[in-house]
């Protein structure tokens, strides 16, 4: 699908909030017990090593998984279930670049996370120097939350029902 085919898309092509509301919920179900199994082994690992290697590895994987999906599949499981897909300005699912653009409010979000779990274990330097930065960076998830509604709330009322995030990537999400 060519630039001049994604113009072409009719506004009812474009899927609205609560379709994409619905494609979260879905994602938070799909993923929830393969990520609590996850996230015992990893954590499991990272008291029996004393190292804190696993645990961000495990929010690495996490990251690293979304951006495969999106690149690869073009969209989340979620989407994918309820029969959407992520394009770009081409048609095309999204590129590397394209799909971390995009996640870009997830990934700190999850870097913030992460300081602040690695933070409570006491293994090695990296952990007893995160205890410094948790506070800063529990305070900027504070500020990152409404930023983030903000984002998700561009679809109810912006054209090609677009979220931020798919303006900065230059995505959209549409209908499979």
């Amino acid at each position: 699908m060519d630039n001049s085919k994604v113009e072409r898309l009719e506004q009812e092509d474009f899927i609205g909030f609560w379709k994409r509301v619905l494609a979260t919920f879905l994602d938070l179900f799909i993923i929830l017990i393969p990520a609590v199994i996850v996230y015992w082994i990893f954590n499991s690992l990272a008291v029996s090593l004393r190292s804190e290697i696993p645990i961000i590895l495990e929010y690495i994987l996490f990251i690293v998984f979304d951006v495969f999906m999106i690149v690869r599949f073009g969209g989340t499981p979620g989407k994918l279930v309820l029969k959407m897909k992520i394009i770009n300005q081409q048609g095309n699912y999204p590129t590397l670049n394209e799909a971390l653009i995009r996640n870009i409010f997830r990934i700190i979000s999850t870097i913030f996370s992460m300081i602040v779990g690695v933070s409570l274990y006491d293994f090695t330097a990296i952990s007893t120097n995160l205890v410094l930065w948790a506070p800063l960076a529990t305070d900027l998830s504070k500020i990152l939350g409404p930023i983030m509604l903000v984002d998700y709330l561009f679809v109810a009322f912006s054209p090609r029902k677009r979220a931020l995030h798919d303006m900065m990537a230059g995505t959209y999400v549409v209908d499979k």
